[in-house]
């Protein structure tokens, strides 16, 4: 009971820590150097001060979220082989990385190496436009799953029924 009274602590300053970096650097890109002008493809566009560090913080971020994910999914799986009999485990973490997995790999596939126009420039690498194409059906994707899982919980579906 303690060490889990000591995990939710920690979990809590993590996040804590992890919401003021993200003001910060929303206060810095928004706030300082935003009315800077750079010249660009023939026009005069705004181009903040911290547009690299929010970039960069994103990133992090992102990283940092499929860290804990994949972690947490392989580690509470893993925990739940160890029990004996199926109907006592209660994770989800298996079925989750697979379906997870199963929406990568289809939205690889359906994603279009089909040149795209942007301003003046033309992207024709099928490489980009491959990788672009699965991040963006694998977002939706996720997404609307996610917010059916989070509607779905809210209402009571999946509470235990011990």
């Amino acid at each position: 009971m303690e060490n889990e009274n000591k995990q939710i602590k920690a979990s809590k300053w993590a996040l804590g820590i992890l919401c003021i970096l993200s003001a910060i650097v929303l206060i810095l890109f928004y706030c300082v150097g935003a009315d800077k002008i750079e010249f660009l493809n023939d026009s005069n566009l705004k181009a903040p001060q911290f547009t690299g560090l929010l970039i960069v913080w994103m990133y992090v971020m992102v990283i940092l979220t499929a860290v804990a994910v994949l972690g947490f999914g392989i580690c509470a799986g893993i925990k739940n082989m160890k029990v004996k009999t199926r109907s006592d485990r209660g994770g989800f973490a298996g079925i989750v990385i697979l379906i997870t997995a199963a929406v990568i790999v289809v939205s690889y596939l359906l994603g279009s190496t089909e040149p795209v126009q942007t301003g003046e420039k033309l992207v024709d690498k099928v490489g980009t436009l491959k990788l672009t194409d699965t991040c963006l059906l694998s977002i939706y994707v996720l997404v609307v799953a996610s917010t059916v899982c989070t509607a779905l919980s809210m209402v009571g579906v999946f509470k235990s029924k011990k």
